[in-house]
């Protein structure tokens, strides 16, 4: 397996614009196995997480540091606040259909889903603390949303049901932040737009956790680790 992994290793990092798709899934195989082991060796983790870092930089750009994520927070207060103003002092509904739609509630459910876009990143970061996968840095994901670029040798050698339920917390925080924010703004002003929004991300993650595949979003990564923890103890049951 290391022989192989040097292999994928120099031949991706001397051409990683030229990497075909039979290359990627025979590393993305390798990986698998890894996952799967109870015991990986320390040399191969290393060498899977340094051909992964050239995929994930290549694709979605380098990390920028996490002290970033203060910028992101900011922004979150500042959602926050102006949907609390937005639900107590802003335009009132007064059924003309062009107020109401248009004006009140793109303020009232952009305010709610400009908390979720800005403290997303912070569901990686409390889940980090919890499962002890490290983070690099923060990046993009493929739906240009900000999130935490996870440091893959502490991910690889994690106890392996700690990286499904990274990934479980990691999804489930839009709807634990829908919540509190659409709570506070329903106690405040009777809006309901915000608790609304929690409910359909939670049939959405729901969904991504049952059917899985690449656009499930962290509830689809939870998926596939919940079946590799299956294999994994199936493994450790038989050594």
């Amino acid at each position: 397996m290391l022989k192989e992994l040097t292999e994928l290793y120099e031949q991706v990092k001397a051409h990683p614009e030229g990497v075909d798709s039979k290359t990627r899934r025979k590393f993305w195989g390798i990986v698998g196995k890894i996952k799967r082991m109870p015991s990986p060796s320390e040399e191969a983790i290393r060498k899977a997480a340094e051909i992964r870092d050239i995929f994930y930089e290549r694709r979605l750009g380098s990390p920028k540091p996490i002290s970033w994520l203060t910028i992101w927070f900011l922004l979150g207060v500042l959602c926050v606040g102006a949907h609390l103003w937005a639900v107590t002092l802003g335009p009132p509904y007064n059924g003309d259909f062009f107020n109401d739609f248009v004006i009140v509630m793109s303020i009232r459910g952009g305010t709610v889903g400009g908390a979720i876009f800005s403290f997303y990143p912070f569901g990686r970061l409390i889940a980090s603390k919890y499962t002890k996968i490290g983070l690099d840095g923060i990046t993009r994901d493929i739906y240009f949303l900000p999130t935490l670029k996870i440091n893959y040798v502490t991910y690889l050698k994690a106890h392996p049901p700690h990286r499904q339920w990274f990934f479980f917390f990691a999804g489930i925080w839009t709807v634990i932040t829908a919540t509190w924010v659409g709570s506070l703004g329903y106690i405040l002003g009777g809006e309901w737009i915000g608790l609304a929004m929690a409910l359909v991300l939670a049939i959405a993650e729901a969904f991504g956790a049952i059917i899985g595949g690449k656009w499930a979003g962290e509830l689809g990564h939870f998926k596939r680790e919940r079946r590799i923890v299956q294999d994994w103890r199936r493994n450790l049951a038989g050594t």
